[in-house]
């Protein structure tokens, strides 16, 4: 009977090992575009999109958040489906496509005989949420003209957006947002330049 006892005693305690070496199935996110992400058929300026620029902390696949001003927590099961970079350049590229419109965009690097006529490259200084769900998007980005290499717009912007709660759907889909924002400002100077 003692060997018995011992027997299931030993089987209940691999059988809670076991439990605890489980881990949740991951789950992959990518930013999404502004209304449905579909490229312009109009022929507008021959945009350049890059070189976009992050922190070394989000070129990583986690998505990360904060608690506190110096601590940053990254997200075990919830990761970018492919680099930060690349799906923010071409969540922008489709953002500006539809906001401009041009169906004229390329994602640096691009070749010498592709046509540019304004590059507009990104500085991300912050991308990520706060331990309550705000996301923050902190930017600076320049537009420069092809044809001469001249600055002819620049700025930075902090953009905030609650998510309800740190949930990372909820939390993706307001840096998505947060994205949007950056895209209509810069889609706003572009428009600018171009009438001038």
């Amino acid at each position: 009977m003692r060997t018995l006892t011992t027997l299931l005693a030993t089987c209940l305690c691999l059988a809670v090992l076991a439990g605890c070496g489980v881990t949740p199935p991951a789950r992959f996110y990518i930013l999404t575009p502004a209304g449905n992400g579909m490229a312009q058929t109009q022929s507008g300026p021959a945009l350049g999109i890059g070189p976009i620029d992050f922190p070394a902390y989000l070129d990583r696949p986690e998505i990360a958040h904060r608690s506190g001003d110096n601590m940053l927590y990254f997200a075990q099961s919830d990761r970018w489906a492919e680099p930060l970079k690349t799906t923010f350049s071409h969540t922008l590229a489709e953002n500006l496509s539809a906001m401009i419109p041009t169906d004229q965009v390329s994602i640096y690097p691009w070749t010498r005989s592709t046509r540019i006529d304004y590059q507009v490259s990104v500085d991300v200084t912050r991308f990520d949420a706060d331990a309550d769900g705000t996301v923050i998007l902190a930017a600076s980005w320049k537009i420069i003209r092809a044809e001469d290499g001249r600055i002819v717009s620049r700025d930075r912007k902090n953009y905030t957006r609650a998510s309800g709660g740190l949930v990372y759907p909820a939390v993706v889909a307001a840096l998505s947002r947060t994205l949007e924002e950056l895209s209509h400002d810069i889609a706003a100077s572009i428009t600018a330049l171009s009438a001038r």
